[in-house]
């Protein structure tokens, strides 16, 4: 039995992902892709091309409309079955780790606004159904990742 060795949880969000390999002699890579999973430490995501490991990495990546830009480390390049590569990143500052919980929180907030306009047949500002979700649930997302 395989033993779980992540220390955060990932959370299954395909979103558009656009990474950027940097290459100290400024022959940087552009791969697009799809994220595969996200957590407070990294990403993964699947890609036509191998990453070498400890690559240094910039991503812009789409989530609900926003975009949010994160740098991390390659970690893992792993061949799949079907051909492609499973990178893994994982994130090198605070900051990005913060960001995650952000596009965590954008994530519940949409689905929270999709669960809204459903029930009462109403189309339903962003920033009104944010202000809704933070004072309904902000609380229990607190308790889950802490400060």
């Amino acid at each position: 039995m395989d033993i779980e060795k992540r220390k955060f949880i990932r959370h299954p969000l395909q979103y558009p992902l656009k990474t950027k390999v940097i290459d100290p002699e400024g022959q940087d890579t552009i791969v697009h892709s799809n994220s595969d999973n996200i957590g407070e430490g990294g990403l993964l995501f699947s890609s036509s091309k191998a990453i070498p490991l400890d690559s240094e990495v910039h991503m812009a990546l789409k989530v609900e409309g926003r975009e949010f830009s994160l740098d991390g480390i390659v970690v893992r390049c792993e061949n799949s079955e079907d051909g492609s590569y499973n990178i893994a990143i994982s994130f090198n500052k605070h900051d990005e780790a913060l960001k995650a919980r952000m596009m965590e929180q954008v994530v519940q907030i949409e689905q929270f606004k999709d669960r809204l306009e459903k029930r009462y047949n109403v189309n339903c500002d962003f920033a009104w159904v944010a202000k809704e979700w933070i004072k309904r649930y902000a609380r229990f997302f607190t308790k889950w990742y802490g400060s």
